[in-house]
């Protein structure tokens, strides 16, 4: 973790600071862990990401959807072209388009909210400062290992949009790329989006529209999302919080994915 990362992470509920510590594994290794002494808080590294919500605390709709991409992970790539072909959506197209539209600037803190095998990190821009979050710890898996074979720097972590790791103002662009639509909080994510990033930035979300979950439902493979979906499908328009500026809604690829953009109050940008 580099040092201006460990400067910006802080306990999902308490937002308390941490810092990076060693400890010496049952086993006899030394590993490190991100504590926080004086509240008795300590989040384990494993493999290079850290851990900041374990599997049983999750609940809701989260604890299912945790599964499914953990058991599906290995294939998660492959359905996902599937899916989309089945659309007559391009994912390359896709995926560049959308990341043209975050107009991220040199040196800008990124952070995906729902980063998972990361696609889309080949078509980022090297000289930005990427963070990606998880709750599926196998995606992340995926992710590690693709970010090594293209020479890709990022930070990874697993947690929850609804409880950010990461101090108040630490990312100049805030993203969620498909997902959002299986939350347990869908307002709490996005307050969360807009409580990590600094004044003026651009927040970006894009999920599927209740149209493609019907047509998928019955694709095999990519249904295991769709199947057992407990409630329809609605673009999160009025769960954008209140002062929020530049707001932007459109429906792309023929009504197939809804897309909503906008930006924090540009008030005295926080510096780093």
């Amino acid at each position: 973790m580099s040092p201006s990362t460990e400067g910006i992470v802080c306990s999902p509920l308490e937002h308390a600071p941490l810092h990076l510590a060693s400890e010496v594994l049952a086993s006899g290794e030394s590993a490190q862990c991100l504590v926080n002494p004086e509240l008795g808080l300590r989040f384990p590294i494993r493999n290079g990401i850290p851990v900041f919500i374990e599997a049983h605390q999750i609940t809701g709709i989260n604890s299912r959807f945790r599964k499914i991409y953990d058991d599906w992970a290995p294939f998660y790539d492959l359905l996902s072209r599937v899916g989309l072909y089945v659309l007559g959506v391009s994912e390359i197209k896709l995926r560049q388009d959308f990341v043209a539209n975050l107009e991220i600037k040199a040196g800008d803190r990124v952070l995906a909210t729902s980063v998972g095998t990361g696609s889309d990190l080949q078509f980022l821009p090297r000289d930005c400062e990427f963070h990606g979050l998880d709750q599926s710890p196998e995606m992340l898996r995926i992710c590690q290992r693709k970010m090594g074979r293209q020479g890709i720097g990022a930070e990874l972590f697993v947690g929850q949009a609804e409880h950010l790791p990461f101090k108040d103002g630490s990312f100049d662009m805030v993203y969620q790329m498909g997902g959002i639509n299986f939350f347990s909080d869908q307002a709490k994510a996005i307050r969360e989006m807009v409580r990590v990033a600094r004044g003026g930035s651009k927040i970006v979300i894009m999920d599927e529209t209740e149209k493609v979950a019907r047509r998928l439902e019955s694709v095999p493979g990519v249904r295991a999302w769709f199947r057992h979906q407990q409630r329809p499908i609605v673009p999160p328009t009025e769960l954008i919080p209140h002062g929020m500026e530049q707001l932007e809604y459109r429906e792309l690829y023929n009504g197939q994915a809804w897309y909503l953009s906008f930006r924090t109050p540009n008030h005295a940008r926080a510096s780093r």
